[in-house]
């Protein structure tokens, strides 16, 4: 009895072996993606650094300048940095040789840009309405009040 169960645990391994393998054979290979170039400009005064997608450098955009940057995934997020701080969030979709920059057509574009001060408080002018003062009753027909004691 127990060769018996040692042979029927083999062959439901083989079988399973087999199966994998054949799954395995099914499933055709992906290629890789291709990647995306696009441009990252800087509008403002300071240098920002952008971390890499593709490696553990830190990119620096200079102020008032631009640089290419290559992605690899279709959607991803750009948070750049200002003196070790984040800068801004930028949520970035791909849309392959829609930007057409500098004579070349890249992937996307993300502009960094200042944010801008809060608008001025504006002040509201009432129009003073003209007063008129009531008329003051006669001295004489004024009585101080007497005390009833």
């Amino acid at each position: 009895m127990p060769k018996k169960k040692v042979i029927s645990v083999l062959l439901a391994c083989v079988a399973a072996l087999l199966l994998v393998a054949w799954a395995q054979a099914q499933v055709p290979d992906l290629e890789p993606l291709p990647p995306y170039v696009g441009i990252i400009k800087n509008n403002s005064q300071h240098d920002i650094s952008v971390p890499s997608e593709n490696s553990l450098a830190t990119l620096i955009v200079p102020a008032k300048g631009w640089i290419e940057y290559t992605v690899w995934d279709p959607k991803f997020d750009l948070v750049p940095y200002n003196k070790g701080k984040p800068f801004a969030c930028e949520k970035v979709v791909v849309t392959p040789d829609a930007f057409p920059y500098m004579c070349t057509k890249y992937d996307f574009l993300v502009e960094l840009k200042v944010p801008e001060p809060a608008p001025a408080q504006k002040w509201y002018y009432k129009k003073y309405k003209k007063r008129y003062r009531r008329p003051r009753a006669n001295q004489s027909d004024h009585q101080p009040l007497q005390d009833k004691g």
